[in-house]
């Protein structure tokens, strides 16, 4: 007998110390007489001593963290109640070290008085602190996430396909809201929601792609359209990668944005890039068709030059007329088409200036002499004005010239019979600005914009002055060129006034 006795205590200790070494204690209460058995083991989960903790369960509420006690007394009353087949609690408890551990106990009433009052109860005691962390880990992790997934502008989501066709959305974050106008949770719920949304024209391609890439467990992604409620629609484009799982499914984790805007940006450079090239064929046209012309319009004006001093076999009157005529078109026509190639030249860049100081007074009062004539033949008085005598500009005396001249004769060709041209020179701010004022037509306000446009003659282009609207478009992008810039006011019926504002050398 003393032998069994023996081999039980033995094997009670070492049942002790296997359940103690795996975070776990036996427990027994005799409720009425509020005995705790195995205490000691219980208090050695938390550091204590055999014996520091009375065996009684006043003493072990003691170590309960104060806040869950309350709840840890209304479990066991729910059980001792029959309101619950087992009593079921978790609870911080306080070790010897004054640390705390979180603690897992299960119990329930093995006996009762005849009145049905708890007589015997029996239970465990488990160290559940290092899962409590591992979920306190977990759910750190998905708040993480989940702020992360907020404040990503597309949909972050997790997709789980089963082998027999059918799937469900196990992740979808919350900006699924703002790009679908579906909840997360109707998505999750309802994966048809989010593929209903796939537009018509686009489905059989989109599921064949994620079908190919399902097979070949490769990354897929795929461009497509959305139709959205209310009737708008987007491009999105979606990325997502397969795993395959145990049981034959495919876990996918993907990334829907909205490539709406980015599809327009591209279909607007395309544009861009088509437009551009259109103009450098027409520039490089224009260019070509102008040297072609010029060739034999010399040609041209050379003879009626020849006819008009011919003294061998001299021209009658009214032959002279008509030659002068010819000479006068062809040297129009020769005008133009070399402001058409000045205008090529600048838009393809191959336009050069070299920029130098150049006095304003003798080149107005060049450009002046140059222009009277055609002045006298319209009517039209000339005059200069020069707040200091030595206006001195940073430009390419050339091409300033050429601004001036063509300045000058529009001032002259939209004036009127006994009108007026004053040109006005002056600095100030290191700038040398000309004005060119005179007292024409005007220009109305809504044709101020189109100005300097080429081929733009805005209210002329039906009146009997003749013109091309290249001459403005090329004097601005000149003036460009030297650094400054031409500006404009005008009031109809008034006249009209352009300023040429360059840096002063």
């Amino acid at each position: 007998m003393k032998e069994d006795a023996l081999d039980g205590s033995l094997g009670e200790a070492l049942m002790r110390d296997a359940l103690l070494g795996a975070g776990t204690s036996v427990w027994e209460w005799q409720v009425q007489t509020d005995r705790l058995s195995n205490i000691d083991t219980s208090a050695a989960l938390l550091g204590y001593a055999s014996g520091e903790l009375e065996s009684v369960q006043d003493a072990w509420n003691t170590v309960i963290h104060p806040d869950e006690r309350a709840a840890n007394h209304e479990a066991y009353l729910h059980h001792a109640r029959g309101a619950s087949p087992i009593y079921e609690h978790e609870y911080r408890a306080r070790c010897k070290d004054g640390s705390w551990r979180w603690i897992a106990e299960r119990g329930r009433i093995v006996e009762r008085d005849e009145r049905g009052e708890p007589l015997r109860m029996v239970g465990t005691l488990s160290d559940i602190t290092l899962r409590r962390q591992a979920e306190g880990d977990a759910l750190a992790m998905a708040e993480r996430l989940h702020k992360i997934s907020r404040h990503v502008p597309g949909v972050v989501y997790q997709y789980r396909g089963h082998a027999d066709g059918s799937g469900q959305f196990l992740y979808v974050s919350e900006s699924c809201i703002d790009m679908l106008g579906v909840a997360p949770q109707t998505v999750m719920q309802d994966p048809s929601r989010a593929l209903r949304l796939i537009e018509r024209e686009d489905r059989e391609r989109v599921f064949a792609s994620v079908e190919r890439a399902r097979r070949a467990l490769q990354h897929w992604r795929c461009e497509f359209r959305l139709h959205l409620r209310g009737g708008g629609q987007r491009w999105v484009r979606i990325s997502a990668t397969p795993q395959r799982e145990v049981d034959g499914a495919r876990l996918w984790h993907g990334y829907l944005e909205d490539i709406t805007d980015l599809r327009e940006l591209d279909q607007a450079r395309q544009a861009a890039a088509a437009a551009q090239a259109a103009n450098r064929a027409k520039t490089e046209f224009l260019s070509r068709m102008s040297h072609e012309l010029r060739t034999p319009l010399n040609a041209v004006l050379g003879f009626a030059q020849l006819l008009e001093v011919d003294t061998r076999e001299p021209l009658s009157e009214l032959q002279r007329k008509r030659v002068g005529l010819i000479r006068e078109a062809g040297d129009h026509l020769l005008q133009m088409i070399g402001e058409l190639l000045d205008l090529t030249r600048i838009e393809s860049g191959r336009l050069e200036v070299e920029l130098a100081p150049v006095p304003i007074g003798p080149l107005l009062q060049e450009c002046i002499e140059m222009v009277r004539p055609q002045a006298d033949a319209a009517g039209v008085s000339i005059g200069l004005e020069l707040s200091t005598t030595h206006v001195v500009a940073r430009a390419d005396a050339t091409r300033l010239r050429q601004v001036l001249l063509n300045l000058l004769s529009n001032a002259v060709k939209y004036n009127r019979r006994g009108g007026s041209v004053r040109v006005h020179a002056g600095t100030a701010a290191n700038e040398v600005a000309v004005h060119v004022a005179d007292t024409g037509v005007g220009i109305a306000s809504g044709d101020l914009p189109g100005l300097f446009e080429p081929f733009n003659r805005g209210a002329h282009r039906h009146s009997a002055i003749e013109g091309t609207g290249i001459g403005l478009a090329v004097t601005r992008a000149l003036v460009q060129l030297m650094q400054g810039r031409l500006d404009v006011c005008s009031t109809p019926g008034e006249g009209s006034t352009f300023s040429v504002v360059l840096p002063a050398a």
